[in-house]
């Protein structure tokens, strides 16, 4: 399986599509390419080396044999069964590959990674009203600065955990789960200057998260999110395509490269 900016190695199924075929014995993972919380489990899945077939299911037209799998990506599938939710899905595939290892072996260190992640998720309440097309209602350009402020005062906590691990990652030198885990989340807010437009040097993250910084330059250089995660300006045009056509192959297609 290969994922780059100018291979995109995906199938899109419609909705009038057949469930594709897959071997028991290999991963087969049910994505949608830019959702963050799919993207969780590609990670850990490119992270692992673990050989799968990838399935982008079109969010806007599912197909009736992935509703029956609850109709929510991420799911992988193995050994015939449907492992739905980012979090639980990335936990099984550490467990039955173990190498490299990406959750702590220590009790307590996973716990307090875990903390972590759902601080960090928490996030999301402000993040989307900012980047995603709310059904029934527009956000106003000053509400979205409302939102991104209480995002940036929530990110203290983040810089402050950063800066007492005193290292690259939260794993140490290398990255593990905790930070694959709120990755995805990052790549959407480096694309809020471009995407919010005349206003959008409101939207940069300050320079005195230098330690948040410093974490996106190191996630950016891991070989798991240089070959999936999107580059700020391609985040933006996905969004804004999506947001604007609920076109899924036009969005890829037109942001291809960047």
């Amino acid at each position: 399986f290969k994922v780059g900016r100018k291979n995109e190695a995906v199938v899109s199924t419609q909705s009038t599509g057949e469930k594709p075929a897959c071997d028991e014995n290999k991963i087969q993972l049910f994505n949608m390419r830019f959702c963050p919380f799919a993207e969780r489990t590609a990670l850990t899945l490119l992270a692992k080396k673990i050989p799968f077939d990838n399935v982008n299911i079109n969010q806007k037209k599912k197909p009736e044999w992935f509703l029956e799998s609850g109709g929510k990506v991420p799911v992988v599938v193995h050994k015939g069964k449907y492992i739905p939710e980012s979090l639980i899905a990335s936990d099984y595939l550490d467990e039955v590959f173990p190498e490299p290892k990406l959750n702590p072996s220590d009790p307590l260190q996973k716990a307090l990674d875990r903390v972590v992640i759902e601080k960090q998720s928490a996030m999301m309440r402000n993040l989307y009203p900012i980047f995603a097309k709310m059904p029934n209602r527009v956000v106003t350009n000053e509400e979205k600065l409302q939102h991104f402020e209480n995002l940036v005062a929530q990110l203290e906590t983040f810089e402050e955990e950063l800066k007492n691990r005193g290292t690259p990652y939260l794993g140490g030198q290398s990255p593990v789960m905790a930070d694959y885990m709120i990755w995805p989340y990052f790549e959407r807010i480096e694309g809020l200057p471009i995407l919010m437009g005349d206003v959008g040097d409101k939207f940069v993250l300050p320079a005195h998260l230098e330690h948040l910084h410093a974490w996106i330059k190191a996630m950016r250089s891991t070989d798991a999110v240089k070959a999936y995660g999107f580059s700020p300006k391609r985040m933006a045009t996905l969004t804004k395509i999506y947001n604007e056509t609920g076109g899924y192959d036009d969005a890829l297609k037109e942001s291809s490269g960047m």
